[in-house]
């Protein structure tokens, strides 16, 4: 295994930049979208012959009135701004809200959201649920012009960039853009826009730990919000899904208004930074361990620590023995960071050998490799590399048959479990242009509809409630499976809920697609019916 040594990353960092002047100076910027405006359309074809038993326009009106019903009747995006917790702005510093997976109780009209305590963990991939509320929101937003979704877009945006901000050590800390894989701030209670008792308590994070893929350490002189506590190793878990939301924030920026275009476009600015980083950084994610000091995992002068680290924050650790594998990941890092390609050309981005043996070694994998392909057709598309994006799309549909055709046996999930998931990446793969079948949709549809069908009931979607209970009830996050193993059902995680708000956003649907979601309903509230949802 190469380590990393302080003069191996200044070489690297000077062949990165040297080839940036290559391909960036000397020219004028009219290629690049972020100068000429994002994209109306999808500027590329690709189309797949249909399969499966046609759904009627009927079925898809009275699926779509189904979910806007539900959303309506459990005021989801309410849901979502009440659930979230950050800073408030009523405590005079910057405010923001991330949504975080813990516990509640009740004492009388105010609600705390608490952090139990956990001394190795808490919080580690928070970005995922996050990135995916937070872009429904902004379509929802830019889709029906929503005064809730809006503010809610405008409060998780700035978390997205508190989760950077929150790793600066003081005022002279000058990288704001390396990300955590949380922070947490300081206890307070405060009034809600509405008028009611919200408090946050934190403290059960209040403490050091160090594991081999991350440190929990207190930042004493936080710029922002004085002393915090931050987990630090954003790994690479999270990215794919931290780099397909940015084209939305892109459109956030340019389409929206008001404070959400503000929040949005500090976000985006620290996030292409981020991106940035990762490129000159030869494709490795950069962090700061307790002292301040920069660190690469798996790059240290500790190489049993190394091996522990592996390739936890690193897109090349292969490169020598499978030089397709990551490309997507590094590929797509360039488009965030540079709006165009540097190094790296990755054909069809298909699934290869590295996909393989990386799922073998870790499941996970499987969500990694997937979503930095989608992510890559999401950021070619917005930065108008459309021939690229020709070639990703075909590699898409080759990664979506394999999808298909795994045999149960080697999923190394449950099947119902495996298939929402498909379920969920042909919804999001079809806000970038890639083109559905009937027998999709039917998925689509049969894992949307069940989750209504189980959170229907669910008791805690308005916390300050009459029908909830004093104390300490637990989970403000419904569960998205019952049973185990064979028998085991799953259905979409409440964080999906919204998705038909991105899907009838986009300007990058496939117009040879199966229609899923009818989005003249979508976009027109006076047609949602609570009664829909029953």
């Amino acid at each position: 295994m190469n380590l990393y040594t302080p003069m191996k990353l200044f070489l690297a960092t000077a062949l990165v930049l040297c080839g940036l002047c290559m391909v960036s100076c000397g020219g004028d910027d009219s290629s690049d979208p972020a100068a000429q405006g994002l994209p109306t359309s999808l500027d590329i074809e690709y189309t797949r012959p249909d399969v499966g038993d046609p759904v009627s326009d009927e079925e898809v009106k009275a699926f779509t009135r189904k979910v806007m019903g539900f959303l309506k009747k459990v005021k989801y995006f309410d849901y979502v701004l009440e659930t979230t917790h950050g800073v408030d702005a009523s405590t005079g510093m910057k405010d923001w809200q991330f949504w975080y997976n813990e516990r509640f109780r009740k004492e009388g009209d105010k609600v705390t959201f608490f952090h139990p305590e956990n001394l190795n963990d808490g919080g580690h991939n928070l970005h995922i649920p996050l990135s995916r509320v937070l872009g429904n929101a902004i379509a929802a937003s830019l889709l029906t012009g929503d005064e809730t979704a809006s503010l809610a877009a405008t409060q998780m945006c700035k978390g997205v960039s508190a989760s950077m901000l929150g790793m600066q050590f003081d005022e002279n800390d000058d990288l704001p853009h390396l990300m955590t894989r949380n922070v947490v701030a300081f206890n307070h209670e405060f009034t809600t826009r509405d008028g009611k008792a919200k408090a946050v308590d934190y403290s059960g994070w209040f403490s050091t730990y160090t594991r081999w893929n991350c440190y929990r350490y207190p930042i004493e002189n936080n710029p922002y919000w004085g002393k915090v506590w931050v987990t630090n190793m954003r790994s690479k878990d999270d990215v794919p899904h931290i780099f397909r939301l940015v084209p939305i924030v892109r459109y956030a920026v340019e389409q929206g208004s008001g404070d959400m275009k503000t929040a949005c476009s500090e976000t985006l600015e620290l996030l292409e930074a981020f991106g940035k980083d990762i490129v000159d950084s030869n494709y490795r994610i950069r962090t700061k361990d307790e002292n301040g000091d920069i660190m690469i995992p798996g790059y240290t002068d500790d190489e049993e620590l190394n091996a522990q680290q592996g390739d936890l924050a690193s897109f090349v650790e292969y490169m020598d023995f499978m030089p397709e594998g990551e490309c997507n990941a590094r590929r797509g890092a360039e488009l965030i960071g540079y709006h165009h390609a540097v190094n790296q050309d990755c054909g069809r981005g298909e699934p290869g050998a590295y996909d393989s043996v990386s799922f073998n070694f870790n499941r996970y994998n499987k969500r990694i490799c997937r979503y930095f392909h989608l992510a890559h057709i999401a950021n070619a598309l917005v930065n108008g590399d459309n021939d690229a994006a020709t070639l990703l799309m075909d590699g898409l549909d080759e990664r979506m048959e394999m999808e298909r055709t795994t045999p149960e046996s080697q999923m190394q999930y449950t099947a119902d479990d495996w298939w929402r998931n498909v379920a969920l990446y042909y919804a999001q793969s079809a806000s970038f242009g890639y083109p559905l079948t009937s027998e999709d949709v039917r998925m689509i549809h049969h894992y949307y509809e069940k989750a209504i069908d189980k959170y229907n009931d669910w008791p805690y979607w308005d916390l300050w409630a009459d029908s909830v209970a004093d104390g300490e009830t637990g989970a403000y996050r419904p569960p998205n499976c019952e049973g185990s193993d064979d028998e085991q059902e799953c259905w979409w995680r409440v964080e999906d809920m919204a998705q038909v708000f991105e899907s009838c956003w986009t300007p990058f649907g496939n117009p040879t697609s199966q229609k899923w979601v009818d989005c003249d309903i979508v976009r027109d509230p006076s047609q949602w019916d609570e009664a829909a949802a029953e």
